[in-house]
């Protein structure tokens, strides 16, 4: 027994063939699922990088070569009439061409000096720009909207010639003068075109949304307007007429009176009962020529025998 253990110790055992066989498979699938597995892991990392890299050639370049520069913006939303103050602006880099015209580079052009104002609310993070703004830190004042050579006056309106409250700050209006004097009839004549309103009331603020009936509103007119628009108002009425944004066109009208109201048909004028004329004369009868006659004695009397035709 010990010499047979001894003569299997030292002859080798062989593998049966079809061992060695399921051992190579199963090396192989094993080899081939492990390289599924980093393909799949190399595919998921392709799409991550397709996604949220550039695409083309350059584009990172392109994207980085958009010029930016420094803009003033407000850090919190600022509201009518409230002053400018360090802690409401802050400066951001913008893409350059996208700044509007009026925009401000630096903060402290904004607070040193007289300061600035806000003539309509501007939003948080809203590029703040000088057509929003009036100089003049301490109080709102009309004055410093005026252009160089022009006036402010104040016109009386109500519900009706003030267009039903519908006019508000930056509105551009027409003036037309109703008039009726005692020796001609009512007419009404275009005074003034394209006249800038700054207030409405005492209300300067152009983001105004809510309409109001006021007793006055506040216009810009030349120096030769402000003399004749007072002579006008104590003639007779002012009215306004509100025109579209950005029509700044003239027109050229021509006074109008009450015989002008129809549309071109013809007029037929009626006298008022108690208002007709009198009765013209009736014409004389025409003059008749006497008849001839001839006198006629007849037993000693005479008688006048008219002569026919």
């Amino acid at each position: 027994m010990g010499v047979e253990e001894r003569w299997q110790d030292r002859v080798p055992r062989r593998v049966p063939a079809w061992r060695g066989r399921d051992d190579r498979n199963s090396r192989v699938q094993q080899r081939s699922r492990w390289m599924l597995i980093a393909g799949s892991a190399l595919l998921l990392v392709a799409m991550m990088l397709a996604r949220w890299l550039p695409h083309g050639p350059g584009s990172g370049a392109a994207k980085s070569a958009i010029p930016m520069a420094p803009a003033v913006v407000a850090a919190a939303p600022i509201g009518f009439g409230e002053k400018l103050t360090p802690d409401k602006l802050k400066l951001v880099d913008v893409p350059a061409q996208q700044r509007p015209k009026g925009h401000f580079a630096r903060i402290d052009a904004l607070i040193l000096g007289q300061g600035r104002t806000a003539l309509r609310p501007i939003t948080a993070n809203e590029i703040v720009i000088d057509a929003a703004l009036v100089a003049g830190a301490t109080r709102l004042s009309t004055a410093p909207l005026l252009g160089p050579t022009m006036r402010a006056l104040a016109v009386q309106v109500n519900e009706v010639t003030g267009v039903s409250g519908l006019v508000f700050p930056g509105d551009r209006v027409d003036l037309f003068l109703v008039r009726q004097p005692d020796e001609a009839m009512p007419y009404a004549d275009l005074l003034a075109q394209n006249i800038r309103v700054l207030a409405v009331g005492s209300d300067m603020n152009i983001a105004r949304d809510k309409p109001g009936v006021v007793k006055t509103v506040t216009i810009e007119v030349n120096p030769l307007q402000a003399q004749k628009l007072p002579l006008a108002m104590a003639t007779g009425e002012i009215r306004l007429a509100l025109r579209p944004f950005g029509n700044e066109a003239r027109v050229r009208l021509q006074s109008l009176q009450v015989s002008d109201l129809n549309d071109g048909t013809t007029t037929r004028m009626v006298r008022k009962p108690g208002n007709a004329p009198a009765a013209a004369p009736r014409p004389a009868a025409p003059h008749q020529r006497p008849a001839q006659s001839v006198i006629v004695m007849r037993a000693g009397a005479a008688s006048a025998a008219d002569v026919l035709p």
